[in-house]
């Protein structure tokens, strides 16, 4: 939990998931590898130091208790003034060890703070989709108290009614309450999907991207956005799943469908992204992004009319060897995605190759073509 954020593209950090260290009692968090983008994770190496003192493996779940910081989680309704605020940045609100009691809690103290913007990035978003999709296939959210069969939807207000009856918060503009007062109240509470909740996935690559971006487009949202970073090789939003029958462009939300026709196919209309944010990698391992990356995403964001912010170059740079001269730590950076090893005949201009130098995150610096980024997307009414 930070009331103020290092990150450029949100204002604070909330983290309610918690884990408690089953033998030391030392309270920190727990994670998973998902992909390759999770090798070099930030808030691993921060919970080795000075959370729970162990990595994020499965194999650790024995080790560990999950739960829900009562604190941490009633917090943002203590903060009065609006601020952009990321959800669970140092764990995934959609792995498999956070269940749907916890995630209902969550959203209904988003659903009782309209004053903010929640930004919930996940890996899992099979898992994100099936939650406020199938609403009715989800786990009761508490034994005796709701049912399998009430949607997430009534779920949340359940609990958003349970909060106001208690007499501790005040949701927009009502409460503490009565219970005769409940039906007054309850139109002014949001249905999901909630206004003031972005949802959005990380990818690093063209295989998570063709994974995730598409599960995200089928959830219900009212802004979806991506993170490709640490950004580790070409992606294509426009261009997703092309080796399919349904390849689709996520920027302008169009999809390939077969059908009998003589073309044997027609495009239909789909959910598109509001928002991509691009970075390299940081930190001391971190794998350097090819310049061409980030700019092509930039271009077809420009011209699909989406919101791009460019968040860091990371560790690496685009350099010259005239710039580089004498630091060990330069040279080609082939087009190709990580972990591929380049043969010698792609680290040449002439194929693509790009020359890049390691210069530290600061100097580095945030500017694309001398251009600082910094868009956001534009928020429905």
């Amino acid at each position: 939990m930070a009331d103020r954020s290092a990150i450029e593209w949100t204002d604070a950090s909330w983290t309610p998931v918690r884990a408690r260290n089953l033998i030391t009692g030392k309270v920190g968090w727990h994670c998973e590898h998902a992909t390759t983008g999770c090798e070099h994770c930030y808030s691993e190496g921060f919970n080795k130091r000075l959370g729970t003192g162990l990595p994020f493996k499965p194999g650790h779940r024995k080790d560990i208790e999950i739960f829900l910081d009562e604190q941490m989680l009633t917090q943002p309704l203590r903060w009065k003034k609006p601020r952009k605020i990321f959800v669970c940045s140092m764990t995934d609100a959609f792995a498999d060890f956070v269940t749907d009691e916890m995630l209902d809690r969550m959203f209904a103290v988003m659903a009782m703070s309209p004053q903010h913007t929640f930004q919930v990035l996940t890996k899992r978003a099979k898992r994100m989709r099936r939650y406020l999709t199938n609403a009715d296939q989800n786990e009761a959210a508490s034994v005796g108290i709701r049912s399998p069969g009430f949607t997430v939807n009534q779920r949340v207000q359940a609990l958003v009614a349970d909060y106001m009856k208690l007499g501790k918060f005040r949701v927009n503009g009502f409460g503490p309450l009565y219970k005769e007062d409940w039906e007054r109240a309850k139109p002014n509470l949001r249905p999901l999907p909630l206004q003031n909740v972005w949802l959005g996935v990380s990818a690093e690559r063209q295989p998570e991207a063709d994974e995730r971006v598409p599960e995200l487009q089928a959830t219900p949202a009212a802004v979806r956005f991506v993170s490709l970073e640490p950004l580790l090789g070409h992606i294509s939003l426009h261009a997703l799943n092309l080796a399919t029958p349904t390849p689709s462009d996520a920027l302008r939300g169009v999809q390939c469908v077969p059908d009998g026709s003589l073309e044997g196919h027609h495009n239909e209309q789909i959910a598109k992204l509001d928002w991509v944010i691009v970075g390299g990698e940081s930190g001391r391992d971190a794998r350097p992004m090819h310049p061409d990356w980030p700019r092509s995403l930039r271009d077809w964001c420009q011209a699909c009319d989406v919101a791009y912010f460019f968040k860091q170059w990371g560790e690496w740079a685009p350099s010259t060897p005239e710039e580089a001269r004498g630091n060990p730590h330069s040279g080609w950076q082939a087009n190709a995605a990580h972990p591929h090893v380049a043969k010698a005949s792609a680290l040449y201009p002439e194929a693509g190759a790009k020359f890049i130098a390691r210069v530290g995150k600061k100097a580095a610096g945030r500017l694309l073509d001398g251009v600082e980024h910094n868009e956001f997307p534009r928020v429905p009414a």
